[in-house]
């Protein structure tokens, strides 16, 4: 049980058709699995506020951020993640929360890396995770931890 994370995660959706045996009825499988976690920074960086322009995701306290749940605390905005490239000031959007939603994601080794041609070299370094509110700032909570 050390150095480990268990995530339970899960997805059913039921859209049968009242009378009828069309419609959808998914239940995802399997709903857990265990991860290293040998590091003993998280969760970091916390609550903060995303604005309409975006607001990168200080990631500055962990060394090596894999493990990341994010979560929208507004009640009535969406908010947008992805990934801000710097240099070409230039924002790529990867998902979106709902008021009241979260997720839980591995992020990337490579994050803050570009990547050109056929991917087998970086170019740069300067890229970030970024958080963007649709019509007004909202707070959302991102919580990321070491591995």
């Amino acid at each position: 049980m050390a150095n480990e994370a268990t995530l339970h995660i899960s997805m059913e959706i039921s859209n049968i058709v009242c009378g009828s045996l069309s419609g959808l009825n998914y239940r995802s499988s399997p709903v857990s699995f265990v991860a290293d976690v040998a590091g003993q920074s998280g969760p970091l960086p916390g609550e903060f506020t995303a604005t309409v322009a975006g607001t990168d995701v200080d990631l500055s306290l962990v060394t090596n951020p894999r493990l990341c749940r994010i979560e929208n605390l507004d009640e009535t905005n969406f908010v947008t993640f992805g990934i801000w490239d710097i240099t070409a000031t230039t924002f790529f959007p990867v998902g979106e929360l709902l008021p009241g939603e979260f997720y839980i994601i591995r992020l990337s080794r490579m994050l803050t890396e570009e990547i050109s041609g056929t991917g087998t070299g970086t170019t740069g370094l300067g890229n970030s995770l970024r958080v963007k509110a649709d019509t007004a700032s909202c707070q959302v909570n991102v919580e990321v931890f070491e591995l």
